[in-house]
């Protein structure tokens, strides 16, 4: 048997190496595993996530097999030292921000380099809602490093028992580390092709209404038999021959699967250096900040899912603020459509507009955040399903024998990777995903 898993080096790539090696029917003697990606390990979003998980998250037929996993990977291979796994407090946060200085170098100015609609993560969709009486006015102790003074509201989601942490930069170079140790071989290249014969038999059987349906070519009564990839050192078209292809190209995917219903929505994040630890948490925040420039226009829709809106000259601003170990802490805010998804991972565009707004708003509740250092501006794009199907993410056959597809795990790509990877290695050596039940989740539904 020979795998390859296609522009693979995101995590959802590196865990379902990790786990075709740990399978009990693995053998590096007659099986053949090759990850191809085409920048660098955790290129994409892998490297440019927040890390944060939860028994809460979405889709519920495989979050609880993964929030599980990532402790047993953890203490398996050391990945609080490794890969700065912890378990995490969570809450939700109502603030006033301190007022914006007017003409401060750097501030973000509303209505500038902005679309008029802001795309939420979705994140907070599926955070359990606590009754009125547990929301409080005040902050819990631990929380010290928030201003007392800007809060509204604060609402506890969360304990540790319910949500976690990984570096995900970290988590998924180890990861890789560990599956190539067990006989992977990692191959950085841009995947040209991947390459098919066709099953005559196969294509006769399928209904004539069916093929009807498909766009172009019929990929029905298709085999794989191969990938073509661009090597990047010699820039020499290769070819790995493959009877199992795992397409894991996150964003990507449609580029070699036009069939998938796969879309990208670009997300912005900073990271900010702190002068001393702060309590393990992740805060899920409105922020409303009124600036004090008047001569500021406003010049944004104000949608309930949008991460800043404008009001005369108050701006609501709705990041996401997760402490790291080391002195770190890491927000992210709103998607957005505005700019296409480029070729390649080391080719997307960062709005220094957009981090500045999240600078901004985490400076106006935290003398802690406002005087660290930023250490990071980035920008990535998550792999979505289109809006009306199964809301994702999508795993296992694609009716094309031999091609597997895991993609469009939105926000919770770090989250559900463990779960995605078990599963595929499930279905490649034993015909079937055993772990959990995702029959919703099957490609073929939806394509």
């Amino acid at each position: 048997m020979s795998v390859c898993l296609a522009a693979g080096g995101g995590i959802i790539g590196c865990t379902t190496a990790y786990y075709l090696t740990r399978h009990p029917k693995y053998d590096p003697k007659i099986h053949s595993i090759t990850l191809v990606e085409g920048t660098r390990i955790a290129s994409a979003a892998s490297g440019k996530a927040g890390g944060f998980l939860a028994s809460w998250a979405y889709p519920s037929c495989i979050v609880p097999l993964s929030f599980s996993l990532h402790e047993q990977l953890a203490r398996e291979h050391g990945g609080e030292q490794r890969w700065g796994y912890r378990r995490v407090r969570c809450g939700q946060l109502a603030a006033t921000g301190r007022e914006a200085a007017a003409g401060r170098e750097g501030e973000a100015k509303p209505g500038a380099d902005r679309d008029k609609s802001w795309i939420s993560l979705g994140k907070r969709d599926t955070a359990p809602r606590r009754s009125r009486e547990d929301i409080a006015t005040i902050l819990p102790e631990d929380v010290d490093w928030l201003l007392s003074e800007t809060v509204d509201t604060f609402e506890n989601i969360s304990d540790v028992d319910c949500t976690a942490q990984v570096q995900p930069y970290l988590f998924t170079n180890c990861i890789a580390k560990l599956a190539e140790e067990r006989g992977v071989k990692i191959v950085l290249g841009t995947v040209e092709d991947i390459n098919y014969k066709e099953d005559a038999g196969a294509l006769e059987e399928m209904a004539p209404s069916r093929r009807s349906l498909l766009p172009g070519k019929s990929f029905s009564g298709r085999v794989v038999t191969s990938i073509t990839f661009k090597d990047n050192t010699t820039s020499v078209n290769c070819t790995i021959p493959a009877s199992t292809i795992v397409l894991a190209a996150g964003p990507w995917t449609p580029n070699l699967f036009p069939w998938a219903p796969i879309s990208s929505l670009r997300a912005h994040s900073v990271t900010i250096k702190l002068r001393k630890p702060l309590s393990s948490y992740c805060v899920f925040t409105e922020i409303s900040i009124r600036s004090s420039n008047a001569n500021e226009t406003n010049s944004q829709d104000s949608s309930s899912t949008s991460s800043i809106a404008s009001s005369a000259h108050t701006r609501t601003i709705c990041p996401e603020i997760l402490t790291r170990p080391n002195n770190e802490v890491y927000v992210c805010g709103h998607g957005d459509y505005n700019i296409p998804l480029p070729p390649a991972a080391d080719e997307v565009e960062v709005s220094a507009q957009h981090c500045q707004e999240l600078i901004d708003a985490a400076a106006s509740i935290s003398d802690d955040l406002r005087d660290g250092t930023v250490t990071s501006k980035r920008a990535c794009y998550l792999p979505t399903v289109l809006p009306g199907l199964s809301g994702g993410p999508l795993l296992g056959p694609t009716g094309v024998e031999g091609l597997l597809l895991a993609a469009g795990h939105s926000c919770w790509g770090i989250q559900n990777a463990p779960a995605t990877g078990m599963l595929l290695s499930e279905i490649i050596f034993d015909g079937q995903a055993k772990s959990a039940d995702i029959s919703s989740l099957d490609p073929r539904g939806v394509m």
